[in-house]
């Protein structure tokens, strides 16, 4: 066998031995972890035996650096919501044990099932802050994700495979098609997208109320006046425990599939001329206008994919779990992307860990004040903590770079003046 053949058989054993543990670990078959584990130590010993030892540091101590922090950032919120607890006559060590073990164990399923969301509004928050947009209004186009779903989930009548890929299809379009006006706002007359984004994400949240009242939730004929008629059972996403008897029952794919999209926007962002230009328009768009890059047209570009991202968040609730539209869900998982997205430094890839964390917060604070007695705002102040953290990084960093912008600009002066006399 050649050496480039070995090469690739190595590297697909490495990936169905992660694969397969990804999958288990997120049925909540946990010995899925070992798999995981096994195949990141026989990846780090290929890349010892197979590359220059100091390339292989080098990386790892800047994997290590990007990581800091964020680590940082969570150690400093959990010591800080300890002190909270300590001052408030609670124990820190009876609510983090509680907090761990029913976020990463006893309630190990409600994460994946809080964090499947999540990914979705990340990676549409994290893709517009690459072309140096704010697309606060996720939660609207999630809402209107969640229309289209559950219309379709009622009516559509196809095999399921073909109903779901259209279902995921069209409500993802017509969510970016939700974000069209602010887009054409944003570049024809510079109207901020903060200020347009977030208030059609108010228009979609009462607009919700109307469509469920169309959709079987109306007072006059119905008994559950504020939940539309169920999807068909057809419709519904795979659930893990169909190939994974042990599985938590609510489990569906739906994690796989915001991993899966969390790949391809990552693949998009880095690896295509499109995605080059995003992140350059997002960066600096004098420059980029300079390089002939059409700044307007990947503005629109972006807040319109964003539109699309977040609205599959609806769909992999309505489809996945839910399989029906409730009205006043107050659901916040466009609100929480944001958060989520800052907390992962606007990566791709990083999204999946923060929603995961993000999701696993909500489940644990909810076991711990079942079992302990703790309030669950506990969780909510450390989750602040953690985002203010990594905000003050972003402010320090701007400001850091105005005053050596300004100290540099003052020795150039300094010095034309010298050079003058």
């Amino acid at each position: 066998m050649k050496s480039k053949d070995k090469k690739a058989l190595f590297f697909f054993i490495i990936g169905a031995l992660a694969l397969t543990g990804i999958i288990l670990y997120l049925a909540s078959v946990f010995y899925g972890l070992l798999l995981i584990l096994g195949a990141i130590v026989i990846y780090y010993v290929y890349r010892r035996l197979t590359v220059d030892p100091e390339t292989v540091k080098a990386a790892t101590l800047e994997s290590l650096k990007k990581l800091a922090v964020p680590g940082i950032g969570i150690l400093a919120a959990i010591v800080i919501g300890a002190i909270i607890m300590l001052l408030t006559g609670y124990n820190p060590l009876l609510a983090y044990r509680a907090l761990f073990y029913g976020a990463f164990v006893r309630n190990w399923h409600v994460s994946i099932l809080n964090a499947a969301p999540l990914i979705f509004t990340g990676l549409s928050v994290a893709f517009a802050f690459n072309a140096g947009l704010f697309n606060i209004g996720a939660e609207g186009q999630y809402y209107v994700g969640a229309m289209v779903a559950t219309f379709l989930g009622i009516y559509l009548k196809l095999p399921p495979f073909f109903s779901i890929i259209i279902t995921f299809l069209a409500a993802g379009a017509l969510a970016a098609a939700y974000n069209y006006i602010p887009a054409l706002l944003k570049v024809k007359t510079g109207a901020h997208e903060v200020i347009t984004t977030m208030m059609f994400a108010h228009i979609a949240r009462y607009l919700s109320s109307v469509f469920i009242r169309s959709m079987g939730g109306d007072p006059a004929t119905s008994t559950h006046a504020y939940v539309s008629d169920p999807i068909l059972e057809s419709n519904w996403l795979p659930r893990f425990k169909q190939f994974i008897p042990s599985a938590n029952y609510r489990l569906h794919v739906g994690i796989l599939v915001g991993i899966g999209m969390a790949m391809f926007v990552y693949y998009l962002l880095f690896y295509t001329k499109w995605g080059f230009e995003i992140r350059a328009v997002g960066q600096n768009r004098d420059a980029a206008r300079a390089q002939g890059i059409s700044v307007g047209k990947n503005i629109f570009r972006a807040l319109l994919f964003a539109g699309f991202l977040a609205g599959l968040a609806g769909v992999n609730e309505i489809l996945g779990l839910n399989h029906k539209m409730f009205e006043n869900l107050q659901a916040g998982y466009g609100w929480n992307g944001i958060s989520v997205a800052l907390l992962a430094s606007n990566h791709p890839i990083g999204v999946i860990f923060t929603a995961i964390l993000w999701g696993a917060l909500d489940a644990g604070g909810q076991y711990m004040a079942r079992t302990e007695q703790i309030p669950n705002s506990i969780v909510e102040i450390i989750k602040g903590i953690i985002l203010f953290l990594i905000v003050a990084r972003y402010i320090y960093a701007y400001f850091g770079n105005r005053i050596k912008q300004r100290h540099k600009k003052n020795l150039t002066s300094l010095e034309a003046k010298g050079a003058g006399k």
